[in-house]
């Protein structure tokens, strides 16, 4: 009950301050969230699958390195890892675009990376990937020594996670002598409107993205029957390096925090700063990546998914062996229209990923969140993953103060 009235307090004094027009305390509060609650960062995971990838060139390239049109040269791991965290255009999130517009959108997300105008008039594209590149690099050093030790990549980031988030927010232009987190940098400013990472937005995303990537493929394989080798061979990096970007989304559809996340109706049906249902949608995505789902996929295949942070688990083996398969399908389309002219007839490596429609009647656990009739119900007691009953009477602040894994 206590907990109850400071919240409705704190949200009293959060509308006084607004008509005052005054920021001060809600920027404190959102401070004391974001310390509260962002721990979690994926990005090595990403990488590592990326990097398994077997990537095919018309001509050798031993180093499988990719150029981009800015002049920054990438592993496709290292594209997957900063595809969509740490790049893109939060104004155009691909899965929320019209039809029509998606690809464009898709654009404006890979050259966000990919091209040279900052935003931010901070730093190029170029210059902010070579940073958190070195910058992550320490960290997966750290996290090497770390499970050295025999500890688990969980428990890094229960230790290591909040550091790491406000360094990113530094790398990406944001923070200040206030705060690591005031302002925003872009980091954060995708993270509010990270909805293409949740299924089953999130295979629109990919599917969007890997269509360009085909669809350069293919002027690639008509420059090549023209006889311009070179820039056929460039045309197949870039979309490889476009591909990659959309693996970061088909990656996410098989994360347990992503795939029944509500998080797009999070943001539309509860009335708080975005960076705040960011954070609420995080309880959900946590909580699912820590406990698992079980899940299946069209090719009738039934296994327990993890996500962010468990996904080297022993458990989470053949999680591994199937989302790598998927990746590599992805992959060899690329290079099979740049080979041949032609599209695939379907994407079959969407056949691999968990079904959203078939994860309640399989699992035991209850979700946080869930979408029931159009309204976004919340579970009665959010510490019970066990607890089976919903309320729609509910407060997201309120929710946010009592919740932290």
């Amino acid at each position: 009950m206590k907990k109850i009235i400071t919240a409705l307090m704190i949200l009293l004094t959060l509308v006084q301050s607004s008509y005052a027009n005054s920021s001060d305390f809600s920027q404190e509060l959102i401070n004391q969230l974001l310390e509260r609650h962002l721990k979690n960062f994926s990005g090595f995971e990403h990488q590592y699958f990326g990097d398994q990838i077997n990537l095919r060139f018309y001509n050798n390239n031993s180093d499988k390195l990719l150029h981009l049109p800015n002049g920054l040269i990438l592993t496709y791991g290292q594209i997957v890892m900063l595809a969509g965290d740490l790049f893109g255009d939060p104004q155009h999130p691909i899965s929320t675009c019209p039809m029509d517009k998606r690809k464009e959108c898709f654009n404006l997300q890979f050259y966000a990376l990919a091209g040279d105008k900052d935003k931010n008039n901070c730093q190029t594209p170029r210059t902010q990937a070579e940073n958190l590149i070195q910058y992550q690099e320490q960290i997966a050093q750290l996290l090497m020594d770390w499970r050295s030790q025999g500890k688990a990549d969980s428990e890094f980031y229960k230790e290591y996670g909040s550091a790491i988030n406000k360094k990113l927010n530094r790398l990406t232009c944001g923070g200040s002598f206030i705060s690591d987190y005031i302002p925003f940098g872009n980091y954060l400013k995708i993270s509010e409107a990270n909805f293409d990472h949740y299924q089953p937005d999130s295979l629109i995303a990919y599917e969007v993205g890997h269509q360009v990537a085909l669809d350069t493929a293919l002027l690639g394989y008509q420059q090549k029957i023209k006889g311009n080798v070179a820039h056929a061979e460039q045309l197949l990096e870039l979309a490889y390096a476009q591909n990659a970007f959309a693996n970061h989304y088909l990656s996410d559809s098989f994360a347990s925090g992503h795939i029944r996340t509500p998080r797009l109706a999070i943001e539309k049906q509860v009335f708080l700063p975005s960076i705040l249902n960011l954070l609420l949608a995080n309880l959900m995505h946590d909580e699912d990546n820590r406990l698992g789902l079980n899940v299946v996929n069209q090719e009738g295949t039934f296994w327990t998914v993890y996500g962010d942070n468990y996904l080297f688990k022993e458990e989470a083996e053949l999680q591994r062996i199937i989302l790598l398969q998927a990746m590599q399908r992805s992959a060899d389309n690329i290079y099979d229209t740049f080979e041949s002219g032609n599209f695939p007839e379907h994407f079959s490596e969407l056949k691999l990923v968990p079904l959203l429609k078939e994860v309640e009647q399989l699992n035991q656990t209850s979700p946080l969140f869930k979408v029931d009739n159009g309204i976004l119900l919340k579970r009665k007691d959010g510490h019970d993953p066990y607890n089976f009953e919903w309320t729609e009477n509910w407060s997201g602040l309120i929710t946010l103060l009592e919740l932290e894994w």
